[in-house]
């Protein structure tokens, strides 16, 4: 999952840069009615996400520019606004009228998703462990998910679900997540909370087999 762009200050930088090939300091400036020292802000972050790269253009009289243009990662940056696209495939896939068709397609959604995670070995890491290496494995993707032992058993804990739209107009999506999460951990899970349901974050608790009591 690519980074996202922090708001549309960002946007309208790396549309503009695209648009005219580069500019400078200054023209950002007069562009956005900014200072430089913001414009310089924006543009180091945006340097180190990968989006941004720095060219030196010779002038005729004075100091060379420093001209900066949109990477290839911030032009995918730019293009991965999919929530429309998301919402209407799954709309499409849920609306499969013949059921084997509709569930098979809804499993190949899930096998997708488990798989950009990775499945976790049990026999490599305690079950603690493991919900760690994927609390982890889903920041690296782009989720804000975080794990946490206090209460006992481990749970998973995402403070923003990563597919309002969808949960919103179909339950079977949240099902869905649920599922993956089996799928890469290798045991039950079952819902503490849902953002969909109102609250404040979506929680997933993990049920420790009796062969992994032990070591929890």
């Amino acid at each position: 999952m690519a980074v996202p762009l922090a708001d549309d200050r960002d946007r309208d930088i790396l549309e503009y840069l695209h648009r005219c090939g580069g500019a400078d300091v200054h023209e950002l400036c007069e562009l956005l009615g900014v200072t430089r020292t913001a414009i310089r802000q924006r543009i180091s972050r945006l340097e180190l996400m990968g989006f941004l790269c720095c060219e030196l253009q010779s002038q005729a009289r004075g100091r060379p520019r420093h001209i900066y243009k949109v990477t290839p990662d911030g032009l995918h940056a730019l293009g991965e606004n999919y929530r429309d696209l998301a919402v209407v495939m799954w709309e499409v896939i849920s609306g499969v009228e013949d059921a084997v068709t509709r569930e098979m397609l809804i499993a190949r959604v899930r096998n997708s998703l488990a798989a950009r995670l990775g499945r976790i070995e049990s026999g490599s890491a305690s079950l603690g462990e493991r919900v760690d290496h994927l609390a982890s494995a889903m920041r690296d993707r782009g989720f804000n998910a975080e794990s946490d032992h206090q209460a006992g058993l481990p749970i998973l804990r995402e403070t923003s679900c990563p597919f309002p739209l969808l949960a919103d107009i179909d339950d079977r999506i949240c099902q869905v997540e649920r599922q993956v999460l089996e799928q890469v951990l290798g045991v039950p899970v079952e819902f503490l909370s849902r953002c969909r349901d109102g609250g404040a974050c979506c929680e997933f608790r993990v049920k420790v087999p009796l062969s992994d009591v032990a070591e929890n």
